[in-house]
């Protein structure tokens, strides 16, 4: 059995899965990789010139300084999946746990109940309903797009990797006195990703990301919206958050 959950549309079950994963690993990207390459784009010869592509990247230098010395954090979220083409919403409720360089691990929180653990090169998504694990296994030569695709945005693909994909502006339209709002609009269609576009709300003061908003392309327009709440910067994590620890009867699902 194979699923590709970056592709499912047309099957209402899977849809519901597919709205539980990928979400996290790119604000990890976007905030985290901040820190390993921002510093960078300053002098690249092709960084974007228009005024809120400038305005993006300030903002992202401001993050740089907030984010260099983190080394774990955790956090709670809501989540909302619109789906115009099962005329649904999909509320989920979970929390998330990160360690540097590359743990990731987030729980979804009855009734659908999920979990995701990324351990540096190896990815499991466990879904308790059915008893099944799947392992993803990254592969460091993989160019940056295809890494991208594979759910690795935020684990070892620099900023640089990043802007190859995307085109980051300010949205100053859609900010207000306490909020800063960043967009992340893909270059050019890739297959795989089910999105092209990407917004985040982060707040000014405590530069913390508040609300993202992920935008896929046409025909169908849908939206994931996720709430970010009770985040803690280096606290210290059990290790048995990272461990993947599954029922012995679950199904081992190799994806590659």
């Amino acid at each position: 059995m194979h699923i590709d959950y970056f592709q499912l549309k047309e099957i209402q079950a899977l849809f519901h899965f597919e709205s539980r994963t990928v979400i996290f690993l790119v604000i990890l990207s976007i905030l985290f990789c901040v820190a390993e390459g921002v510093s960078a784009l300053g002098t690249a010869p092709d960084a974007p010139s228009t005024d809120t592509a400038a305005q993006g990247l300030r903002f992202l230098k401001k993050l740089e300084a907030k984010y260099k010395d983190t080394l774990t954090f955790y956090g709670e979220f809501h989540q909302k999946k619109i789906s115009t083409l099962f005329l649904e919403e999909i509320d989920s409720r979970g929390q998330f746990w990160y360690q540097k360089p590359g743990r990731f691990r987030c729980e979804y929180l009855p009734p659908n109940q999920q979990v995701n653990l990324i351990l540096d090169e190896v990815a499991y998504i466990y879904i308790p309903e059915i008893k099944q694990v799947e392992i993803y296994r990254f592969k460091p030569q993989d160019s940056p797009v295809k890494k991208l695709n594979q759910m690795l945005l935020g684990f070892g693909v620099s900023v640089k990797d990043v802007l190859e994909v995307y085109d980051v502006n300010a949205a100053p339209e859609e900010e207000n006195d306490s909020t800063f709002v960043l967009q992340f609009n893909m270059k050019k269609k890739e297959e795989g990703l089910n999105f092209d576009k990407i917004k985040i709300w982060v707040d000014k003061e405590k530069l913390q990301p508040l609300r993202l908003v992920f935008i896929e392309p046409e025909p169908n327009k849908d939206e994931t919206r996720i709430e970010i709440k009770n985040l803690e910067f280096n606290k210290k994590l059990k290790a048995q958050v990272f461990k993947p620890d599954f029922p012995r009867d679950a199904e081992v699902i190799e994806q590659n």
